[in-house]
Order: C-alpha cells, then sequence, then structure tokens
C-alpha cells in the first residue's frame, strides 16, 4: 500500500512538473528502501515498532533523513541525466541538493518539534 500511494504522490508531481515519471521512480525507489533505513536507523525501536518521532534522539533522525534524501536525489538525477558519462553532474547534483534538503529538513523539525524540555 505505502508503495501504491508514493507512487501517486511521485506521480501527481510529475503530471504538475512534465518530468516524464522521474519523480515517480525516485518515490517507489525511497518507499522500497524505507524498511532497511528503519531498521539501520532506529535499531531496536523498529524491531518492537515503537518508532515514534517525537522521541526518538536528533541523531537516528538524522541519520533516517540523510540516507533518505540521498538515496531519493540519486535516483531522481539519474534517470533525469541518464548519461553514464555525466556521473559527475549526478554525483555533484545529488551532493548539493541533499545537502539543502536534509539542513532544511533538520530546521523544520527543530523548530516545530513539540518537545519542549
Amino acid at each position: 500500500m505505502f508503495l501504491l500511494v508514493s507512487f501517486v504522490l511521485g506521480l501527481m508531481v510529475d503530471l504538475f512538473s512534465d518530468s516524464g515519471g522521474v519523480h515517480a521512480a525516485a518515490a517507489v525507489s525511497l518507499a522500497y528502501v524505507r524498511p532497511i533505513l528503519l531498521k539501520n536507523s532506529f535499531g531496536m525501536q523498529y524491531e518492537h515498532q515503537s518508532i515514534k518521532i517525537r522521541n526518538t534522539d536528533i541523531g537516528s533522525l538524522i541519520t533516517y533523513i540523510s540516507f533518505g534524501v540521498i538515496i531519493h536525489h540519486l535516483v531522481l538525477f539519474s534517470l533525469e541525466i541518464f548519461n553514464v558519462s555525466k556521473i559527475l553532474l549526478v554525483l555533484k547534483k545529488t551532493l548539493f541538493s541533499s545537502i539543502f534538503t536534509i539542513i532544511l529538513s533538520v530546521l523544520i523539525i527543530i523548530l516545530f518539534s513539540r518537545n519542549k524540555k
């Protein structure tokens, strides 16, 4: 079900941006590796199905976000450019877009978290 929802979400972005399916492919790829990312980032909390974003430590959350963003952007830019001779361009676009997205995501999480200690 999660794969279908991610496909529809990516397809909606593709329809409005006329990008030919690259967002749908990147979203489905991220949804496919999501259980692996959750297990590697949160460990035993994922095993016991007790992950609550509010109660997790910031290190695990940043790890989860970082790997997810990098995988999504790598698939997105690889399919967008789709040329092996331009692999450095793909890696450069992935690196800089991922850094910006991760920083923005972490700032949003910090600003809007309700954990007031």
